[in-house]
């Protein structure tokens, strides 16, 4: 016996709902965290928004196709049946080609965001260029893989029709999603392994990040029904397994390049752990915690005074610079990291103590949380600065 892509439509339903409310719970936190907490929405938040919008018209065509027989035997069908089922099938392929497709993108400008280097972003956008040209394949080839294009849906029209074998199209695409799928989850590991992070705070980013091979596990999981499909004449009762791995196919990777955006939100609720032990005493101030961080170079130090100095503005920005020009000055002569916890009310300025008055204290800890939500971006840049010199 044969291998069989079946599955009930019960179960295409099912699956195709809940991964579509997934994947809409985590754009809409990601477009929370961006235009509400960071407010600094980008061309990625634009292009995942409009992937979740060819998710949701993929689980729409799915449901169609459930309705009108998918999961049946295409011969207990009448012959409006499956015309209604097979022309939302034709939808469904180059819909969910372009959410594949805005997912990539969306993941490849979120690194242009973070990621300043010059060879990075060279290859980043060569990257770019390729998934472009591919995308525009898979989606010509999807809407034009008949001609004429009704004949998708109507095999038996006067005339007849001639369509690309769907074999060789559809396992040529899979393959190379697949391999753009592994390097734009690989891309960035090297940077953040350069970085002079926290041993938890580095593999945690990393972790975040490399969630994305995950969508390509689920890529090459769908292609044993993938195959079943292309070489299937009884269509609608072997379509169900591949709808089903490719609603999660979409709906993971829309997830996965959700999941480095909701730092800023995850922190609020779990700062431990994306913050160091020196960064969470509550007894100093946000500069004067960056200036403990040097205890192993100038460097490091130095990431951490302009990051912060990032979060201020007006008079409080001034002082903040002035605070962190003087530690930087002086990083070279004073172990920072020696000199433990400053009493509250207190901070280091040029290697003396100065009393913090109350409104300062106020002023560093309400601009605290937004600029540790730039902390990751901080330090990238401040590393590909350090590389690019060299």
């Amino acid at each position: 016996m044969g291998m069989s892509g079946h599955a009930s439509g019960e179960a295409v339903v099912a699956v195709s709902i809940a991964m579509t409310v997934l994947a809409a719970a985590s754009v809409i936190s990601r477009l929370a965290t961006r235009v509400g907490i960071v407010r600094n929405a980008g061309i990625d938040d634009a292009f995942i928004t409009v992937a979740l919008l060819f998710s949701i018209a993929t689980t729409v065509t799915l449901l169609l196709q459930v309705k009108y027989g998918m999961g049946q035997h295409q011969d207990t069908l009448n012959e409006q049946d499956q015309l209604l089922q097979l022309r939302p099938f034709w939808a469904s392929i180059w819909v969910y080609n372009l959410a594949i497709s805005c997912t990539k993108f969306s993941i490849l400008f979120q690194y242009l965001r973070i990621f300043p280097g010059r060879k990075f972003r060279a290859t980043c956008y060569a990257l770019i260029g390729v998934v472009f040209v591919y995308s525009c394949w898979t989606f010509f080839s999807a809407i034009f893989a008949c001609t004429p294009v009704e004949y998708f849906w109507k095999p038996n029209r006067p005339g007849g029709g001639k369509c690309l074998d769907r074999f060789a199209v559809w396992f040529a695409n899979a393959g190379v999603n697949i391999v753009t799928d592994i390097a734009t989850g690989v891309l960035p590991l090297p940077v953040f392994n350069s970085l002079e992070l926290p041993k938890r705070q580095k593999i945690a980013l990393m972790s975040v990040f490399a969630l994305g091979g995950f969508t390509c596990v689920v890529s090459i999981l769908r292609l044993q029904s993938l195959y079943v499909i292309s070489r299937a004449t009884d269509v609608s009762w072997n379509n169900p397994l591949a709808a089903i791995w490719s609603s999660v196919e979409i709906n993971t990777g829309i997830l996965c390049s959700c999941l480095p955006t909701l730092k800023a939100c995850v922190s609020r609720y779990l700062p431990r752990l994306f913050t160091t032990k020196l960064s969470r005493a509550g007894s100093r101030p946000s500069h004067a915690r960056g200036a403990s961080n040097h205890h192993k170079n100038g460097t490091r130090s130095k990431m951490s005074f302009q990051e912060l100095g990032q979060g201020l503005d007006g008079r409080g920005q001034a002082v903040q610079r002035s605070v962190i020009q003087s530690n930087i000055d002086h990083a070279d002569n004073y172990d920072m990291g020696s000199m433990g916890s400053m009493p509250k009310g207190y901070e280091l300025d040029n290697g003396q103590i100065q009393v913090v008055t109350v409104l300062e204290q106020e002023e560093h800890q309400e601009n605290d949380s937004r600029a540790e939500t730039d902390s990751m971006k901080g330090l990238v840049r401040e590393t590909f600065y350090q590389a690019d010199r060299l």
